[in-house]
């Protein structure tokens, strides 16, 4: 029934009498004791029950604070970059690319507005995350302020550039399956695929979609160029990795004793949560903080292994550096400036887009978009010992470096922000890829990107895409690439 005064009509007085009501009728009128009692017995027993829920479950309170925050905020990132930098629809990267991160992200929706150029992701109106592009810089998840970073004029090069191809049918009917691989496996996703041998690329394959100027996200394989760029400074500064980043919240604890190399060989003995169930270290780190790396560095605040002893891969450890390099560069601008000049442009790397958090410092250990084929570049690069178009770009000593397995990393996996295959001390069959050679060493990046370099076969194999829920099989198919190779290097013999 409609209430009059809502409608802003009078009602007809009552008819009856206004006689006090008795005390019996106040009686009727409201709930008894006991039932009041037991109401507030049964709140306060599911208030309990929830609390200690919680208490004894702290995975589903984690997913229940974070979880809907960290999954729009990696929409809101992926979206943004995906349709910015990239140049992708924006329903294409939703659906292709977030939907299949996370179960959560099915209650996500989004918006892209192109004229802000921002991408804002939430669920059902609540747990909003933005993030905002700025030419040449990319995408950047922010929680204040939106930031503006500006490009500085920086000094054209002529950078290294791929002779011309020399096509091998038998590579390109691999990588042609690999590819077509995708329509019985859905969930492995492979988008692009390039084998270059004795510096020039005799096949590349890409899915549907992309082509050789499409742009791929890097995830982590940025640790590895970003370990390049903190190797190009030190040599520039007559400086080693045998020092301390000298960082001020560390010099009154054990995190003093903390160097530089074991920051970049990954044993830096921090406790740093990289679970990524949400709410960990690395979730808040990439989907809460505008600024990364002073998070990382205040985060670890405990140091729960003497530096050097023990082998724990975290983001945080490469954000870290990421950001001591920011510092000594003097911002954003100059960092810009010194990626493009020192290492992008010298090796041909023309499209390079290394994204800042909120602060302007790169987010070194995840968010770097280039082309298969520059992708390839930075691995020649590495096959080179650091030498493109007759300029020495990366120290040689630094190549060492990076591909030397560390003695805390058991089946020597690890090295200077590289994975590596050399396998065990004691048994070089306990390695990562058993089918391939040992002195293969990678960049690698989550969902499966991959730069692979091996220096023996005079090799460089990328392999980028978006797998989930089931692994490239990386091992299988490169082998096959090795075996392909080996016979025809024997049929032309």
């Amino acid at each position: 029934m409609l209430n009059p005064s809502a409608l802003n009509v009078q009602s007809e007085p009552k008819t009856e009498a206004l006689t006090p009501r008795s005390n019996n009728s106040e009686k009727d009128s409201t709930m008894p004791i006991s039932g009041r009692s037991l109401t507030r017995t049964i709140c306060l027993a599911l208030i309990a029950f929830i609390i200690a829920f919680f208490w004894a479950n702290p995975k589903a309170y984690s997913y229940l604070r974070y979880g809907p925050t960290v999954i729009n905020g990696l929409g809101a990132k992926l979206l943004c970059s995906g349709v910015f930098v990239a140049g992708r629809d924006a329903e294409e990267v939703f659906t292709q690319d977030v939907l299949t991160s996370h179960a959560l992200a099915h209650y996500s929706s989004f918006d892209v507005n192109r004229q802000t150029e921002e991408a804002e992701v939430s669920s059902f109106g609540l747990f909003s995350q933005k993030a905002k592009y700025n030419p040449d810089f990319g995408c950047s998840l922010y929680h204040h302020e939106a930031p503006t970073f500006n490009a500085p004029t920086i000094t054209e090069q002529v950078g290294f550039q791929w002779p011309e191809d020399t096509p091998s049918e038998d590579i390109q009917n691999i990588l042609d399956s690999i590819i077509k691989e995708n329509e019985q496996k859905p969930h492995i996703d492979t988008r692009a695929l390039l084998v270059a041998h004795q510096g020039k690329i005799i096949a590349e394959a890409y899915a549907p979609g992309y082509q050789q100027d499409s742009q791929f996200l890097s995830w982590s394989m940025a640790k590895s160029v970003t370990s390049s760029l903190v190797g190009i400074w030190l040599e520039e500064h007559g400086q080693n990795i045998d020092q301390a980043p000298g960082f001020a919240e560390w010099q009154n604890d054990d995190r003093k004793n903390i160097h530089l190399r074991h920051l970049l060989n990954m044993a830096s003995g921090l406790a740093f949560d990289e679970s990524y169930e949400p709410g960990d270290n690395a979730t808040r780190m990439l989907f809460f903080e505008d600024n990364m790396a002073r998070y990382a560095r205040t985060a670890a605040a405990e140091v729960e292994a003497a530096p050097g002893d023990k082998f724990v891969y975290s983001s945080g450890t490469t954000n870290i550096l990421s950001g001591w390099l920011f510092d000594k560069l003097g911002g954003s601008e100059n960092y810009y400036r010194f990626a493009q000049e020192k290492l992008f442009l010298p090796s041909g790397i023309q499209s390079a887009v290394f994204e800042p958090d909120a602060s302007g410092s790169f987010v070194g250990s995840s968010y770097l978009y280039m082309t298969a084929r520059e992708w390839a570049k930075f691995g020649q690069l590495y096959l080179q010992r650091g030498k493109l178009n007759g300029q020495q770009i990366i120290p040689e000593h630094w190549v060492d470096f990076a591909k030397a397995p560390i003695d805390a990393a058991p089946k020597g996996e690890y090295g200077g922000q590289f994975w590596l295959n050399a396998g065990a001390k004691d048994d070089r069959s306990k390695r990562m890829f058993k089918d391939l050679p040992t002195d293969l060493y990678l960049a690698s990046g989550h969902n499966g990107q991959y730069v692979v370099i091996i220096p023996s076969r005079e090799l460089v194999m990328v392999r980028l895409g978006w797998s989930n829920g089931e692994r490239f099989d990386l091992n299988g198919h490169f082998a096959n690439i090795l075996s392909a190779l080996d016979k025809n290097e024997i049929a032309a013999k």
